[in-house]
């Protein structure tokens, strides 16, 4: 797997040429080899690019996120099969036992509660974190009392301001959708190459969702963005986008490592996915 994550955000080419990207506009020619890129991001619908740039793109495992003509992220390429027993794989998940999926979202759900508390009290809201903690300690298979949306509420309200919504159009929750998009691209990714298909959830069920397994497993993850937006939060949405990208640069612990974030996300996808197949216990464990 590759460490760069590459934005493309002017007029220009990319084509192919001897297991590299080659990137031209108007101005300058730069070659990149494919295994050094993780992420490449196409910011601009005025790129052009050829198809066996994207055929190796897909060979290579890149996430590559294409933006629409406001600059936000609206699809992603994916291949059809992410590994080669990918059928056997599919066997199992359409098999997994109602209690294991329940069980693994509850705990994927309680180390994001968890995830909001602390960065509350980092951020010297200690009477709210404990507020939320309150809510993690009273949390339950399932979540059939909504713990995570009242922690959630009171999370977003004491970062944001008690008039917060994430319904609102501001520059905050547009900052807070870009991040959680690209987060989702990351983990979608990462499913296919479990073998697994994205669209059938562990509690989410949206028919409309493309993308439900990896709206559950990326739950602990959302964090990440928001310590971002937060420190930015007095900026407009233009910058809050640029200062999401440290997402990919920064080092996060993980496992007693200090690791980046989607080398991280590669293997919480693939463990957690192996307690599904009830082939391992315990869900992994990431903290911010």
């Amino acid at each position: 797997m590759g460490w760069r994550t590459v934005v493309i955000n002017t007029h220009s080419k990319l084509s192919y040429q001897n297991n590299h990207l080659v990137f031209k506009d108007a101005y300058r020619s730069e070659m990149i080899h494919l295994s050094e890129i993780d992420v490449l991001l196409l910011e601009t619908t005025d790129i052009t690019i050829t198809t066996m740039l994207l055929k190796r793109i897909v060979d290579e495992k890149i996430l590559l996120i294409f933006c629409d003509d406001k600059r936000l992220p609206v699809a992603q390429l994916a291949p059809f099969y992410g590994r080669h027993d990918s059928s056997l794989q599919l066997t199992k998940q359409v098999a997994w036992p109602q209690d294991i999926k329940a069980g693994v979202w509850t705990q994927i759900i309680a180390q994001k509660i968890l995830n909001q508390s602390f960065y509350l009290s980092d951020n010297g809201f200690h009477d709210k974190a404990q507020s939320i903690m309150d809510l993690y300690d009273a949390l339950e298979v399932f979540d059939p009392s909504n713990r995570e949306g009242h922690a959630a509420r009171i999370y977003f309200n004491t970062l944001f301001g008690t008039k917060f919504s994430r319904d609102d159009l501001s520059d905050v929750n547009a900052g807070l959708d870009y991040g959680y998009t690209l987060l989702l691209g990351i983990f979608a990714r990462e499913i296919v190459i479990t073998g697994c298909l994205t669209q059938f959830g562990l509690k989410h069920a949206n028919q409309y969702n493309q993308f439900n397994l990896a709206s559950d497993i990326m739950e602990p993850f959302r964090p990440v963005v928001d310590q971002i937006v937060y420190q930015h939060r007095d900026l407009e949405f233009k910058k809050i986008k640029s200062a999401l990208f440290a997402m990919f640069t920064n080092k996060y612990s993980y496992n007693d490592k200090e690791m980046y974030l989607t080398n991280i996300i590669s293997d919480y996808t693939k463990r957690v996915i192996k307690v599904l197949n009830n082939e391992t216990e315990g869900v992994p464990v990431f903290r911010i």
